[in-house]
């Protein structure tokens, strides 16, 4: 089986040998080893198999089709011209690379031969165990079903489309589609271990190789900050052993150090390597990851602009180095920080398979300990796709805590379905019958005229936070106060990255803890969705529009904040449009018949009463409002379905569908049920070639935002929206959305001349 390596063999285009090359892979392959001790403990706890055996005979033999004469013939012509180049410029072979793309292995890109195929078809007859095979097959990202006509087309080796059809066979041994879900997860993480580790490694190799220097890995290490463990943090320490603890505590009683001391004690008890904290949207894990930061240094933070949130201001003062910068944010994609903020979605679209990485953040994930945090936030449509994750982390024995303030007793019989024994809810009761705040009136409106009383209320006090559902209504307050002659801060998700961090500051600054502690907290604030939850404010006075009751408890979170010697004083209101509710975004719009509430909201507005509310009164109604675990829409479960049905059908060969690193959905899944929306530019590029795409992105993050793509429509339609061809790299040419003149740091987007539902946030 073995053929002896010939020490002069190219391994590379640069001149580094075959044999040089291996031992590099081998020598990072020990360092995940000990790097990873309890992730190779699991795994032999759990399958009663060695990764590090499969691990080091996987690199041993990963690239020995490197010895094909096609190849190493290419190799070698490719080596010669780069010689040539060296001669005139005296430049090593990563300067070549970056000037000289085109010569750069060239020889080799025109050969056909795939060398990780023909490592397989030289030793088609060995004892090569099938998760070896797959991860060298994989270690390129050419198992996959879009790539088929390389394994079929034998120019890597006569048996090659032999080779192809013995992954078809154990790729499709479930053939009962979701209901093989469990044995599915479980036979992944068998194949994903050394899948991820062999390309782990191998590319830390390569990165040496090229004089780029990979980021070291590091462990979990965290200190209690304090002297004393508040109630919820003593909780979550006494019941760190539960398989699913399901916790409940008010907002600003401790969770982020509650999950910090829960998460070393599983790291403790060889519970998990990690911790990956998800959580609803982008702008709660920016907050969470500040927070975090603040006890554990090493943090990592993932989602659709993280990049943006954590590095990019940094890199253009010269805090940090752009390569490094890069490194660690792929860490954090990958779950392989200490400690991993990312949103929910990106956990749920590891599932689809659909990418080559996710197979690597799915083994990721199976050693680590998850907390979800906010746990009310989601929808059903949501929740069903987040249960199918549970029963997923349950199988592979993933401990997970579960965070809210308005955790409904109904919700244990809904987690029950994942397969964790869990009993009841664990709660912080310490404050449970202290009043936090007192509805002083509920009163519906169709226009401002009719509540003028109340905004008038907030000019006298001249600090109040008004919650609004929509980014329409929120114009509206907005501009009935500037008539006023007065200038609130509005906040909605149609800014720009760079201003939400700018707005967050100002809403700081403005009536934050500093601010109150200092007494010169000041200032109207409107708010939609977005800051019910990343925003650390407070006010004695709210104005909220009625939305469902776990979802008003967060915002009453925010009244008298530090201060729990005052009861403070919301106002609700309920919105009309021709004398009947208009509940949006809490319900379902149907076309030409309009709005469909739903029934949480209308639970809601029939129980709430103007009286002083407790934590424990909250809880209460909460509980009626959602009194038992309801079976799911066909919509919903159906969707649900079709995610066990996507992982089971690719848990070893990629699809041919291909989605992009930031997706939320695939195609027909989808990991939240809401429109389609478009990224639209605020102003246009000033080249129409950007040379690198990550230039591009990084121009995205700057000045985009997205909204739903009827809008985008209308915009194009009156002219507000402009379309742009841009070219990216050596791609072909896209075409982007640029709004004209509608876009200020204190309205956001706004285009004008569209008249809409505007049932967005």
């Amino acid at each position: 089986m073995f053929t002896k390596m010939d020490k002069s063999e190219l391994g590379k285009p640069s001149g580094i040998t075959l044999w040089q090359h291996t031992n590099n892979v081998l020598a990072e392959g020990e360092y995940i080893i000990f790097s990873f001790p309890f992730s190779f403990e699991k795994y032999l706890n759990l399958l009663q198999k060695d990764l590090s055996k499969r691990l080091k005979g996987a690199i041993r033999y990963h690239d020995e089709g490197k010895k094909h004469s096609v190849w190493q013939k290419a190799c070698q012509d490719d080596f010669n011209t780069f010689l040539s180049w060296q001669k005139e410029n005296q430049g090593d072979y990563h300067a070549f690379e970056k000037l000289n793309k085109k010569l750069a292995g060239k020889n080799l890109m025109t050969t056909g031969v795939r060398h990780e195929i023909f490592s397989l078809v030289m030793y088609r007859n060995s004892n090569f165990s099938d998760p070896v095979k797959v991860a060298i097959a994989a270690h390129h990202s050419k198992l996959s079903r879009k790539h088929e006509n390389r394994w079929t087309d034998k120019k890597s080796g006569e048996e090659s489309e032999l080779i192809w059809n013995d992954l078809i066979n154990i790729n499709a041994c479930f053939r009962i589609g979701h209901h093989a879900f469990k044995e599915a997860i479980l036979k992944h993480y068998e194949f994903a271990g050394v899948r991820a580790y062999l390309q782990m490694a191998d590319r830390r190799a390569s990165a040496r190789e090229a004089n780029d220097i990979p980021v070291d890995f590091q462990k979990f290490t965290y200190e209690f900050p304090h002297k004393n463990l508040r109630n919820v943090q003593q909780i979550a320490k006494e019941f760190a052993n539960e398989e699913l603890l399901l916790l409940r505590a008010p907002t600003g009683a401790g969770k982020t150090d509650a999950c910090l001391i829960w998460a070393a004690e599983q790291i403790k008890n060889k519970k998990a390597e990690r911790l990956i904290l998800a959580m609803p949207t982008r702008f709660t894990s920016n907050a969470l990851s500040i927070n975090v930061a603040e006890s554990l240094s090493s943090t990592g933070l993932y989602h659709s602009s993280a990049w943006f949130s954590k590095f990019h201001k940094n890199i253009k003062i010269g805090k940090i180095d752009k390569n490094i910068a890069r490194k660690e944010h792929e860490l954090a994609r990958q779950l392989l920080a200490p400690v991993a903020v990312c949103t929910i979605d990106h956990l749920l679209m590891a599932l689809t398979l659909t990418r080559e990485d996710h197979h690597t953040i799915t083994f990721n994930l199976a050693n680590s300990c998850v907390v979800i945090d906010e746990a009310d936030f989601y929808d059903e449509f949501t929740q069903a796709n987040i249960l199918v994750l549970l029963e997923a982390l349950n199988i592979l024995k993933v401990p997970v805590m579960i965070m809210s303030a308005s955790l409904p007793k109904s919700a244990i019989e809904m987690y029950k379905t994942t397969g964790y024994q869990v009993k009841d809810i664990k709660e912080d009761v310490s404050d449970n019958d202290r009043i936090r705040c007192c509805i002083q009136s509920i009163e519906k409106y169709s226009d401002l005229s009719e509540v003028e009383n109340l905004l008038k209320q907030c000019i006298e006090n001249k600090v109040a936070i008004i919650y609004v559902n929509t980014v329409a209504s929120a114009m509206n307050f907005y501009n009935w106060f500037v008539k006023k002659g007065i200038n609130p801060i509005l906040y909605h998700s149609r800014f720009t990255e760079p201003d939400k961090g700018l707005k967050e500051i100002t809403l700081l600054n403005a009536i934050g803890k500093d601010a109150w502690e200092k007494g010169m907290a000041e200032g109207i604030v409107i708010l939609t969705q977005i800051g019910e939850m990343s925003v650390n404010i407070s006010s004695d006075f709210m104005i909220s529009e009625i939305c469902p009751v776990d979802r008003l408890v967060q915002r009453a979170g925010r009244l008298c904040r530090f201060n729990n010697n005052k009861i403070g004083e919301m106002h609700v209101l309920i919105p009309q449009k021709n004398s009947t509710l208009y509940p949006a975004p809490y319900g379902n719009f149907i076309m030409r018949q309009g709005w469909e509430s739903n029934q949480a909201l209308l639970r809601t507005i029939e129980l709430l009463e103007c009286k002083g509310y407790s934590a424990a009164d909250f809880v209460n109604f909460i509980n009626r409002v959602y009194p038992t675990f309801q079976n799911f829409k066909t919509k919903t479960i159906a969707n649900a379905i079709l995610l066990k049905k996507k992982f089971v059908s690719s848990w070893i060969i990629l699809p041919a569908e291909q989605t992009k690193e930031d997706d939320t959905e695939s195609q027909e899944w989808k990991s939240r049920d809401i429109a389609g929306n478009e990224t639209v530019f605020i102003e246009f590029p000033e080249e129409d070639h950007f040379y690198f795409w990550q230039d591009f992105q990084e121009f995205k993050l700057e000045k985009a935002i997205d909204i739903p793509s009827y809008l985008v429509r209308k915009g194009i339609e009156n002219k507000s929206i402009r379309l742009k061809k841009l070219k990216i790299a050596n791609d072909d040419e896209i075409t982007i959305f640029v709004a004209i003149n509608s876009y200020t740091f204190d309205i956001g987007l706004q285009l004008t001349g569209i008249n809409t539902l505007d049932e967005q946030l």
